[in-house]
């Protein structure tokens, strides 16, 4: 069964569209030399978001380096040496910098294969963006467990099935079904709790095997699905989790059917993980503020979902914090229930909260909410959400924020980038979000397609 996760953050992952050796670079110590993604000593690096995504590389671009009155297409003259720089020396020098400040050691863990956990000791994520194996074809029997893949390409999710030229291509260039494999055991931690596999966006169909067991099929490239592993897992050796993408203009999912003015282009072009909880869970959380203009309250909708038969209460508990402090808490009896196909939704409504910070666009005030579900005294589950307090409206006088009219001025935002099409990794998502609201000063973009990555969501509510 197909079900919406729960979202964690995750690892930065990078296109080898540019290589830079590493060896000489010491970032506090952090990478010397590394194998990120070929067995190589170099640092994999995306050419397209080397000169867009790095605010301290923007100052270095200003201070040191000026346009020369007439150079020509292969070379910038530097402000501080004063002489003629190749354009290839920019570039490295460059990517250096953004080298030094990309890799921390969550991503090298990751990278060098291991699968390093994040959560609170109830669930935990673990990210699989790196060691996938791919092939522009769907060979038979490629969803065995034991089928070679060996033949495969190494690639780095996110990834776009077919490498595109800067302009003039034809689009049915990336229009056909290929095959991603990924080969990986599960920690100790994870046995007797529930595992999912979370993709945040693949173009256009997915079908998802996991040691040759058919899962289903996901219809639809711009919206996240899940499916449960667990019943098909090997707690103590290897797994395989194969997908064949189809990445064709088919008429029986949207956007496709009749016209439309954009490109889709294809491959498993957003961030995946391992969900990994216990058998009662907090599915999804909607905190919905309410009455934020004059006495601020919230109700917060928990979505409970028992993958076993409940037969004993639950309790969830509920607070808002304005960072560490807690402005007001409740809580919530869950009844047992043997329905385990739906989660059983449950709201607590939290007031007095005192003088809340509006969120508006100069001081996007965020909030909190704590949720944790709980089996007599002891947490089995706990999750969060970020919340702002605002009020948004169309009236006569046009739109109005907390009751102040705005006038609307934006930019229509593709996510589509050279080269690599859709797939671009999470900090390149963020800084188009930073671009649009601190660079260009808009107060709003429309995005195509209507539901963005996750992450510049997720960085626009902060701006």
């Amino acid at each position: 069964m197909a079900r919406f996760p729960i979202w964690e953050d995750s690892h930065i992952s990078a296109h080898p569209a540019a290589q830079v050796p590493i060896d000489s670079l010491k970032p506090s110590g952090i990478c010397r030399s590394a194998d990120l993604n070929s067995g190589k000593n170099t640092c994999i690096l995306n050419s397209a978001g080397l000169l867009r995504d790095d605010h301290q590389l923007r100052s270095l671009t200003k201070a040191a380096v000026q346009l020369h009155p007439r150079p020509n297409a292969n070379t910038i003259a530097s402000a501080n040496v004063g002489h003629i720089m190749d354009r290839r020396v920019f570039l490295k020098t460059a990517g250096m910098l953004v080298a030094s400040r990309a890799i921390s050691n969550g991503v090298l863990a990751e990278a060098l294969g291991s699968e390093s956990t994040s959560g609170n000791g109830k669930r935990f994520v673990l990210p699989m963006n790196r060691n996938w194996r791919y092939r522009s074809e769907l060979p038979a029997g490629f969803e065995g467990r034991e089928f070679d893949d060996s033949g495969f390409e190494k690639v780095v999710i996110p990834h776009t099935n077919k490498r595109l030229p800067w302009h003039g291509f034809d689009e049915k260039s990336y229009e056909f079904v290929s095959a991603y494999r990924r080969h990986f055991k599960l920690p100790a931690e994870a046995r007797g709790k529930h595992v999912f596999v979370d993709f945040e966006g693949v173009m256009t169909a997915s079908t998802v095997w996991v040691n040759g067991h058919k899962l289903g099929e996901y219809k639809g490239g711009y919206t996240p699905f899940s499916f449960e592993l667990t019943p098909h897992l090997d707690w103590s050796g290897n797994n395989v989790l194969a997908v064949a993408v189809d990445s064709t203009e088919r008429p029986d999912i949207p956007p496709f059917g009749y016209e439309i003015d954009y490109l889709t282009f294809g491959g498993i072009y957003r961030e995946v993980s391992l969900r990994v909880v216990p058998a009662s869970f907090i599915e999804n959380i909607f905190a919905k503020p309410k009455d934020v203009l004059a006495h601020a309250s919230v109700d917060v909708e928990c979505f409970v979902q028992h993958l076993e038969a409940s037969r004993e209460p639950l309790l969830l508990e509920v607070d808002i914090r304005d960072g560490e402090k807690v402005l007001a808490k409740g809580q919530q009896r869950v009844p047992p229930s043997n329905d385990t196909t739906q989660p059983v939704s449950q709201t607590v409504h939290l007031d007095n909260l005192g003088a809340v910070k509006l969120w508006d666009l100069t001081h996007p005030s965020l909030y909190s909410v704590h949720v944790r579900l709980l089996r007599g005294t002891n947490v089995i589950d706990e999750d969060r959400r970020t919340v702002g307090f605002r009020e948004a409206q169309f009236t006569d006088h046009g739109f109005e924020l907390n009751g102040k009219v705005v006038k609307l001025r934006g930019l229509d935002r593709h996510q589509t980038f050279p080269f690599v099409g859709q797939a671009m990794p999470a900090r390149a998502q963020r800084r188009d979000a930073e671009i649009l609201r601190q660079v260009a000063r808009l107060p709003s973009a429309r995005v195509v397609p209507t539901l963005p990555a996750n992450k510049m969501i997720q960085q626009g509510v902060n701006l």
